[in-house]
């Protein structure tokens, strides 16, 4: 019952901090319309889906709080799928001439949802990457 009540602030939590970043992006760009500065705007698309993965993340990551053993990171997950992700969202704030000569580019660029996504992935597999290794005591092997 406890785990179950756990699960379930922690939806409620997340689903609050969803509303408010929600609110807030419509607040910067109600801002950026007024200003004609939408560099807050960039800011929100590039980060704020990373944060929200980052909490995705959480629960597996309390668990590995809670096992004994030494941290490591799972390079072999954090390289090919958090840092391609990773650069993708931050290459918006770069604001670089050089991408926008892609169609590619420019048709991605054309719609947010891809940033989500990337974003969302990108947070989620920086915490997952932090990993929980023990060793065995008799042969000094790491199980993880």
């Amino acid at each position: 019952m406890i785990r179950f009540m756990g699960y379930l602030f922690y939806t409620l939590f997340v689903g609050i901090l969803v509303y408010w970043g929600v609110k807030y992006g419509q607040y910067l760009k109600i801002q950026a319309d007024r200003t004609f500065n939408g560099h807050s705007v960039y800011a929100y698309i590039s980060c704020y889906p990373i944060v929200i993965g980052m909490l995705l993340a959480v629960p597996g990551l309390i668990s590995r709080i809670q096992q004994e053993g030494k941290w490591i990171i799972d390079w072999q997950m954090l390289l090919p799928i958090g840092l391609p992700t990773l650069v993708f969202n931050i290459s918006l704030l770069l604001n670089n001439s050089f991408l926008y000569k892609f169609d590619w580019y420019r048709l991605i660029f054309s719609d947010t949802r891809v940033y989500d996504i990337s974003g969302i992935v990108c947070g989620y597999v920086l915490l997952s990457s932090l990993k929980r290794v023990t060793l065995t005591k008799e042969k000094g092997i790491a199980a993880g």
